[in-house]
């Protein structure tokens, strides 16, 4: 048995890492290997998370040395602590430092330029240039740096980790998978994705999959960033009691295969199953749901019993975990009990209300307002009473 519960909440999220700018690999003494970055969104990310009371770390290469000024402002006329900076001098530095700061803190940002391809073995001085003529060639070993962002949540489980992402003329759904697979190696709770033929256009890549579009939109950008460190999520814990398991062929199976093939998206890592069924069994308090993983075959045997007590509070009769949107679907249930089953699936329902996104498994998901019988959420797709033969409730 599981119980999952909102509360009681998390503590403040008041320590911050945001990392910016590039990181480099050294040639030699001198010459440097880098993307062409300065970081400058992240640092006024830095600044307003200062100027709201978190204790920012900010760490960026020792070649920007005008991060002062870019970081001070007006903060310090007004008597705002400055966020505390940290410079590295290159990609063992940057990793190392990472590794130590990322211990202590509740958010961690990692929004530095990191050169994936090192000098293998960086010559000490200057390289030489003695017996070699305009038009000669030199052969550079490079090594493919490890990734440090898919260190950082095997450091601090804990932690809100927000990645970033960037490509070069690359289509937009390539973008998008190439974030989504920073999502799921590094378990990120958010991704920031752009190309570098528009840096003005950010995408937020979450963990569901769903994509926020933000055109030259920072004010915004910031205030969905500030949402998912805010963001206080449900969790499980285990007990001892049993409740019956779902009869296999009924219908829960039924629904799941009307619907099976909108279940199914792809990805480029795995075969990844989304949206949910919860079912309801006479009781307003119980019912069995969809697991939080599932393949494209599940059916009711892989179901998760569920019981509402009170509050925010579930509890799970499983090995499995249930879906994040388990205590939604349940909301859903109890206000409209004429309903048979709650189907969530990522897609848009025409001509339903619509309602702002946030991440699955968190309170101002869980915890909304609920317009209606069947509604969307904005980006990651409706959630729909069923009837008894399994059609969505029509308006």
């Amino acid at each position: 048995m599981i119980k999952w519960l909102a509360g009681p909440p998390s503590k403040p999220k008041r320590s911050v890492l945001i990392t910016a700018g590039p990181v480099i690999g050294r040639l030699d003494d001198n010459k440097l290997v880098s993307n062409r970055s300065r970081g400058l969104w992240a640092m006024s990310f830095a600044r307003q998370l200062t100027e709201l009371g978190y204790f920012v770390q900010l760490l960026v290469p020792d070649t920007l040395t005008d991060v002062e000024d870019m970081t001070k402002a007006d903060l310090e006329r007004r008597g705002v602590l400055r966020p505390r900076i940290i410079r590295h001098n290159g990609f063992e530095d940057y990793q190392e430092k990472c590794r130590t700061l990322v211990k202590v803190v509740d958010v961690a940002i990692m929004a530095a330029a990191v050169v994936n391809w090192i000098p293998a073995e960086p010559i000490k001085g200057k390289m030489p240039t003695k017996g070699y003529k305009p038009g000669d060639r030199i052969n550079v070993p490079f090594v493919l740096a490890p990734r440090v962002i898919e260190e950082m949540k095997q450091i601090n489980p804990k932690m809100t980790l927000i990645g970033c992402k960037m490509l070069s003329g690359a289509p937009h759904e390539d973008l998008i998978e190439a974030a989504y697979h920073v999502v799921l190696a590094s378990k990120c709770n958010a991704v920031v994705a752009n190309d570098l033929s528009n840096l003005r256009t950010k995408y937020l890549v979450h963990q569901d999959r769903t994509v926020q579009t933000f055109e030259n939109a920072f004010p915004a950008l910031f205030d969905a960033l500030l949402a998912i460190i805010e963001d206080e999520h449900y969790h499980t814990v285990w007990d001892q009691v049993d409740f019956p398991v779902a009869t296999p062929g009924g219908f829960f199976d039924q629904v799941v295969d009307q619907y099976r093939e909108r279940f199914v998206r792809r990805t480029q890592d795995s075969d990844c199953v989304f949206g949910a069924l919860y079912e309801p069994t006479g009781d307003i308090s119980l019912g069995i749901v969809s697991p939080r993983e599932k393949g494209q075959g599940f059916s009711a045997k892989d179901a998760v019993v569920v019981e509402a007590l009170q509050g925010t509070t579930i509890q799970v009769c499983s090995s499995s975990k249930a879906t994040l949107n388990a205590p939604l679907l349940v909301r859903v249930s109890q206000k409209y009990p004429g309903a048979k089953a709650v189907l969530h699936l990522h897609e848009q329902l025409p001509g339903y209300p619509t309602v702002s996104y946030a991440p699955p498994g968190t309170v101002r998901d869980n915890d909304r307002a609920i317009p209606g019988p069947v509604f969307n959420i904005e980006g990651h797709g409706f959630v729909a009473c069923l009837d008894e033969n399994g059609d969505i409730f029509k308006p």
